[in-house]
Parts: C-alpha cells; sequence; structure tokens
C-alpha cells in the first residue's frame, strides 16, 4: 500500500501527529476544567488584588534589576 513516502507526506504526517496532541491537550485541559468547576471557590479578581495589596503595604519597593 505505501510503498514510498516522499518528504511532503512525511512532513504532512508529523504536522497531523502534532495538530494531534495539541488537540487532545485542549480537550483534556478544557474537558478537566468543567469537571473541576463545582469544587472551585468563585472570588472576583478585585478581592485577589485588594489581599495581594494589603499583604505588600508594610514592604518598601524593591528596586529594579538592570
Amino acid at each position: 500500500m505505501l510503498k514510498y513516502l516522499d518528504a511532503g507526506t512525511g512532513s504532512m504526517l508529523v504536522q497531523m501527529a502534532v495538530a494531534g496532541v495539541a488537540g487532545a491537550a485542549v480537550f483534556f485541559k478544557i474537558f478537566w476544567a468543567k469537571v473541576t468547576r463545582p469544587f472551585r471557590r468563585n472570588r472576583p479578581d478585585d478581592v485577589i488584588e485588594t489581599e495581594h495589596d494589603h499583604a505588600h503595604q508594610g514592604s518598601q519597593p524593591q528596586p529594579a534589576d538592570d
């Protein structure tokens, strides 16, 4: 059936394999997010930023690394 694979065919097979792995990764990431959604705490972003700001109010600003 497949007696000869030229460079274009091999490249297409590699591209299909990479696309399959990437697609599966995205599928499982979305699937896992849907599975774990009921178990997560819903916190608005401004609460997280406010807590972060309060934790660092007493510290001195750090100099930038040049």
